[in-house]
C-alpha cells in the first residue's frame, strides 16, 4: 500500500500561478457522500492521503507504510483504520484536500497513536489580493495525545501566515496568525489546499473519518473469498482424502490467509478438524483427513486485522457403504451351507426273498 506524493499538486500550482494567472474558479470536485476504502488511494483527484515535511511544506519528505488494521480503540468509523507508520521524524503524512474557498474549509481528519503522535496542518490558498506568482501559506502544529481518537479540523486551527514566492518558495512577507475563515476575511477569499498530517515524530499512528469538500472516507477491510476442493469426492470407509483451500482478493490474488478445516455428518453442526493450516508457497492451504463416513467439509477464514472473517462452499466427500445380504438371502445360505456341511446317511440294500 503507498500513500501519494504530494509534488505533483505542488507543482501544478506553482507552474498555473507562476504565469499569473490565480485560481479563482472552483476546482472540479468528485460526488459527495460517504465512501469505504481498503487502503490509502481514495481514487479522488481532489481528495487523497499524501506526505509533506513537517518543516518545510516544498522540502524533502519521506513516504509511510501503511496498512489497514482492527482499532485501535474503537474506530470512529466502522470497525478498522488505515494504519500508517514512518521511517523516519520529520515527514508529516495525512490527507490532501483541494477547496475553491479558504473561508469555507471544511476538511477534517480523525488520528489516534497509542503512544501520541505530532504533526502539521499546512494551507496553501490564492486570493485576489495576492500578487501574481505568490500564494498565502499557513503553518499549524498539531499533535494527537495517546488513549483515544483525536478529530482535528482545519477549520478551527489557527495557522501562522505568510506570503510565499511560488517559484522560489522564499517568504515574501508575514501577516500574524489566524483561523482561515479569518484570514480570508482580512486577506481575501480564494482557492487552494490543505493538507493535515502526523507523524512529524516518528511514531506510528492511525487515521480514518477523512471529510472534505462534501466526502467522508472509511477505511475499513478488503474483501476476500474462500475455496475448497476435494482430491476425491466418493471414497471407500477410512480412506484418506486431500482437501485444499484458497482465499483470494479482489483481483484474484492468492493472499495466503490461514484457514481452519471444518466438517459434519450432513445436516449436523459444524466442528473443527485441527489445527489452523498455513498455505504454502504457492499460497494453497492443503490438509489431508481420514473420512469413515459420509461428510461435509468446509473452510473457515478467521477474522484478521485487515478482512472480516469468512467461509468457503460446502463439498462433500461420499463413502461407499459395503454391500449388505438381505435377512431371507442370509436364512437361505445359511440353511445351504448346513446342508452341506451334514454326513450322507447309508441307505439298505435290497434282498431278494428266499
Amino acid at each position: 500500500m503507498h500513500v501519494r506524493s504530494i509534488m505533483t499538486a505542488l507543482v501544478a500550482t506553482t507552474l498555473t500561478l507562476t504565469v499569473g494567472t490565480t485560481l479563482v474558479t472552483s476546482p472540479a470536485h468528485a460526488a459527495g457522500g460517504s465512501r469505504t476504502l481498503s487502503g490509502p488511494a481514495t481514487g479522488d483527484a481532489d481528495v487523497y492521503l499524501t506526505y509533506v515535511g513537517c518543516a518545510d511544506l516544498l522540502g524533502n519528505a519521506a513516504a509511510p507504510a501503511s496498512r489497514i488494521n482492527l482499532g485501535p480503540y474503537a474506530a470512529p468509523l466502522g470497525r478498522r483504520s488505515l494504519g500508517l507508520v514512518p521511517t523516519a521524524a520529520g515527514s508529516a503524512s495525512g490527507p490532501y484536500a483541494s477547496f475553491d474557498s479558504l473561508a469555507g474549509l471544511d476538511s477534517s481528519v480523525a488520528v489516534a497513536a497509542t503512544g501520541g503522535s505530532s504533526g502539521v496542518s499546512w494551507v496553501m490558498a490564492v486570493s485576489r489580493q495576492s500578487p501574481a506568482g505568490t500564494a498565502w501559506r499557513g503553518r499549524a502544529a498539531v499533535s494527537a495525545p495517546a488513549g483515544s481518537w483525536t478529530t482535528v479540523s482545519s477549520s478551527a486551527l489557527t495557522y501562522d501566515w505568510a506570503l510565499v514566492d511560488l517559484a522560489s518558495g522564499a517568504t515574501v512577507d508575514r501577516v500574524g496568525s489566524a483561523t482561515p475563515a479569518q484570514f480570508a476575511a482580512d486577506h481575501g477569499d480564494g482557492p487552494g489546499f490543505a493538507v493535515t498530517g502526523f507523524g512529524c515524530d516518528g511514531k506510528a499512528f492511525n487515521l480514518d473519518a477523512v471529510r472534505a469538500s462534501g466526502s467522508t472516507f472509511d477505511f475499513e477491510g478488503v474483501s476476500l473469498s474462500t475455496s475448497v476442493a476435494a482430491g476425491r469426492q466418493q471414497v471407500k470407509p477410512d480412506e484418506e482424502v486431500e482437501l485444499t483451500g484458497r482465499v483470494t482478493d479482489g483481483s484474484g490474488r492468492l493472499t495466503g490467509d490461514p484457514l481452519v478445516l471444518e466438517s459434519r455428518s450432513p445436516g449436523g453442526q459444524w466442528a473443527p478438524v485441527g489445527k489452523p493450516v498455513l498455505a504454502s508457497r504457492d499460497g494453497v492451504a492443503r490438509v489431508v483427513v481420514p473420512v469413515a463416513e459420509t461428510t461435509e467439509f468446509r473452510w473457515h477464514r478467521p477474522e484478521s486485522q485487515y478482512a472480516d472473517e469468512g467461509w468457503s462452499d460446502v463439498v462433500t466427500v461420499t463413502v461407499d457403504k459395503p454391500q449388505e445380504t438381505p435377512p431371507g438371502d442370509q436364512q437361505t445360505q445359511q440353511q445351504d451351507g448346513q446342508q452341506q456341511q451334514q454326513p450322507e446317511q447309508q441307505q439298505p440294500s435290497e434282498t431278494s426273498a428266499p
